[in-house]
């Protein structure tokens, strides 16, 4: 009884393990019929990131980017709030980043100091995006998706202005910034890899996150304010007032990302397009259920997909898209609201006959 007690308090986890297997079994059987040479495609996909030590550090590095999107939606979504500027706020606060890092930041700043005023300037660039969707919510009761979907494209575009007329280096042939004082630059942890200490910084994002939903009185009204509104400005809750922090603080925590992400893997800032971070940190958060401490384990596994794709793509017949198939089944499942509908049912009634006749 004691195990279906658990598995009915955690029973929206049971279903994104099980939506996860199903994905899994069906982009396994996908290869079946899409490779020449089936069983070598499998194995590539599904053993490929563990063969050398410089993919398996490329699934943690590119888990890093998606820590920091996914807790952002996390934080928006526990408000009620689709709010998907963490995709743009991601980009324009790694331009705004690179550009203080390439070209006004002087290198001879200690070491310390540069990346932690710079990631410190990140949250407020994303902070900022952030709050422009919530006041326009606010006050104009401006639809959230529609606006971000819209002031994405903007920030994509303003990044790519700073870039073209902020911090370009016309002595390369392609377009990029100047570089990144090495002051400034994150500390690789790791030799012959791309590790970084950002990694350490996700985590504590994490750690905060979870500590600011579910212990703290702010959470706490976030939470309600996300649940019922209109009990929350019941018991007297200014909800307004949490619609928006929630909002700022998911846009500052993907701000931070892309302080992270330009100030630990690259030399210089190349992003011309958007980079699908935050769309991909909305599947994981709705994966986790608004959940930041499962964010971690799933941002890990998608980005073990995408490095999995990724070798399949160039060392086989598959193409890389394939693992959006593998994705979409993922959501599809967690989206439907009568998968495995009836087994949680099933549990209810069991575990409510056994509490009644106790």
């Amino acid at each position: 009884m004691r195990f279906a007690k658990r598995l009915l308090k955690n029973f929206d986890l049971l279903r994104v393990i099980c939506a996860v297997l199903i994905g899994f079994a069906f982009a396994l059987i996908l290869l079946l019929f899409i490779s020449k040479d089936p069983m070598n495609a499998i194995e590539t996909f599904v053993l490929g990131p563990f063969k050398s030590r410089r993919r398996f550090f490329n699934i943690i590095e590119l888990m890093i980017p998606l820590v920091f999107t996914s807790l952002g939606m996390c934080m928006m979504l526990s408000v009620g709030k689709y709010n998907l500027i963490v995709e743009g706020g991601f980009m324009f606060s790694g331009a705004i980043v690179a550009w203080l890092a390439s070209s006004v930041f002087s290198p001879e700043m200690p070491a310390v100091v540069s990346p932690t005023l710079l990631i410190v300037v990140g949250a407020l660039v994303g902070a900022l995006c952030g709050v422009v969707p919530a006041l326009l919510d606010v006050k104009w009761r401006a639809n959230v998706v529609v606006i971000t979907i819209m002031l994405n494209y903007i920030l994509a575009n303003a990044s790519t202005f700073v870039l073209r007329y902020w911090m370009r280096d016309t002595t390369v042939t392609y377009l990029g910034s100047q570089k990144i004082a090495k002051s400034a630059k994150l500390h690789s942890i790791i030799a012959g890899t791309s590790m970084h200490t950002g990694v350490f910084i996700a985590f504590i994002a994490v750690l905060f996150t979870w500590w600011f939903i579910n212990k703290t009185t702010k959470g706490y009204e976030v939470r309600l304010t996300g649940s019922n509104i209109k009990f929350a400005h019941y018991v007297g809750i200014n909800t307004t007032a949490a619609m928006i922090l929630a909002q700022a603080m998911g846009g500052s925590l993907a701000g931070i990302g892309g302080a992270v992400e330009i100030l630990g893997k690259y030399d210089r800032f190349l992003w011309v397009n958007q980079t699908g971070y935050g769309f991909t940190g909305l599947m994981i958060a709705v994966l986790v259920n608004y959940r930041p401490e499962l964010t971690p384990l799933v941002a890990f596994l998608f980005a073990y997909l995408q490095i999995g794709a990724n070798i399949v793509g160039t060392t086989t017949d598959v193409p890389t898209e394939f693992v959006l198939v593998f994705q979409s089944v993922i959501i599809l499942l967690v989206a439907a609201s009568l998968f495995m509908s009836s087994l949680k049912k099933r549990l209810a009634i069991k575990v409510s006959m056994a509490e009644a006749e106790g």
